[in-house]
């Protein structure tokens, strides 16, 4: 397994972008390409967001985000993670934690130390629960 950042041009992104739509947007109202242009936000200066995609045998596989100050709700929480998907093909092989475990590296290498999960359901805290342990 091979995990990048990907860059802005990346055409893996339109791949998560469906994937993500699939996901979350549909439900949220969103149409595929508005999924898309939210993978593709203008970076600010620290280079936030990241998109981090998991690769097996050249095929993306599963992505994660860093994002910064994502959740208007919560100011006081600067650094979140989110957007955790892997593909149905790779459920249930620990893809997700490898996941999360680069994206708290990467931050971690940028000098972030507290890194807050973004999620749409409390399901994706049984993840979290789990890595603590």
């Amino acid at each position: 397994m091979e995990f990048r950042v990907l860059p802005a041009d990346a055409a893996e992104r339109q791949q998560l972008a469906q994937w993500y739509h699939a996901q979350w947007g549909r439900d949220a109202g969103l149409t595929l390409e508005q999924e898309l242009q939210r993978l593709d936000p203008p970076q600010d200066a620290e280079g936030f967001p990241h998109l981090i995609a998991a690769f097996e045998d050249g095929q993306v596989v599963g992505a994660v985000q860093l994002k910064r100050r994502e959740m208007q709700a919560f100011p006081q929480y600067e650094y979140w993670l989110g957007s955790v998907f892997v593909a149905d093909s790779h459920r249930g092989r620990g893809l997700a934690s490898g996941l999360v475990e680069q994206a708290a590296a990467q931050a971690a290498r940028m000098g972030v130390s507290d890194l807050y999960l973004q999620t749409e359901a409390l399901d994706g805290l049984v993840m979290v629960r789990r890595l603590a342990a």
